[in-house]
């Protein structure tokens, strides 16, 4: 059947060729953005799941940037704790030199000056040792530190770490407690040499203090590390999640396009054959 007013193929060609312009768009912006989702109506269900994903990996994201800085304030603790025990270790090679008789006391003088020196520097380190303003080692009793080490998807209980280790307090005169046990490593009896024998054991118990102090931050530390790879997994998956539902499959995309565009030729042409028919009409009154 023929007609003249309303040609129904060329609206019919017109259609296809607008739908397989608007697919053609699609796959283009896919291509170019390397997403499968650019916006809601490309897949409003992937794209819930999707900014799921993106959500959790931000805070495994931050989770693992807390747990770095955690690592980094336990290896500064454990520096300035390795420096005290050196110094703890000289302090008792002095008490065994002052306390044998051969020795002169003179030579006791030097030697306390040193052990007061020595002392003072322990005093420097304990105050200096910080970690973003946080003191790190100066305290009587535990130092302590609540660590978010979650994405935020548990609860707040499920997701911290409670970081707890011994302090160390001096005074000038050598006396003061390292993880809890009592330090009484009086300056003057160096220059003593029978009180000086006193001090070999005081300084031995020091370093034995600070060296169980080390074993605590390093046993949270391997913790620590346990948790950076649990992250550092959990994170491969989410974001292999993500990756599945919003990214553009290349392959996919590029058979599409070229589907589209073929079809979008082959309509032009559909489309200009069409707009002949009318002129057909035209036979039928000559």
């Amino acid at each position: 059947m023929f007609r003249i007013n309303t040609n129904v193929a060329a609206l019919v060609a017109q259609r296809n060729i607008s739908q397989l312009g608007s697919e053609i768009n699609t796959r283009l912006e896919r291509l170019s953005s390397g997403l499968r989702i650019n916006r809601a109506a490309d897949d409003p269900a992937g794209l819930t799941a999707s900014e799921t994903f993106v959500a959790q990996i931000a805070g495994q994201r931050a989770a693992m940037e807390n747990v770095n800085r955690a690592v980094a304030l336990i290896q500064t603790a454990e520096s300035g704790l390795d420096q005290l025990g050196d110094i703890y270790v000289r302090l008792k090679e002095l008490a065994i030199q002052a306390a044998d008789g051969t020795i002169s006391n003179d030579a006791r003088t030097q030697i306390s000056e040193e052990a007061t020196q020595l002392v003072n520097e322990v005093i420097r380190i304990v105050k200096a040792t910080q970690f973003n303003s946080l003191t790190l080692l100066e305290t009587s009793g535990t130092n302590n530190f609540t660590l978010y080490v979650g994405d935020g998807s548990a609860g707040t209980s499920n997701e911290t770490l409670l970081l707890s280790y011994g302090g160390v307090i001096v005074n000038t005169s050598g006396i003061g407690t390292i993880n809890g046990t009592a330090i009484k490593l009086t300056l003057s009896f160096y220059g003593s040499a029978t009180a000086a024998a006193e001090l070999a054991a005081v300084a031995e118990s020091a370093v034995t203090e600070i060296a169980e102090v080390r074993a605590q931050l390093g046993a949270f530390q391997r913790r620590l590390e346990s948790a950076q790879n649990n992250l550092a997994t959990a994170m491969t998956s989410a974001q292999s999640s993500l990756s599945a539902i919003r990214d553009a499959d290349f392959a996919t995309e590029t058979a599409a396009l070229t589907r589209a565009q073929v079809l979008a030729q082959a309509g032009i042409a559909a489309l200009s054959q069409a707009n002949l028919i009318p002129a057909n009409v035209l036979a039928l009154l000559g």
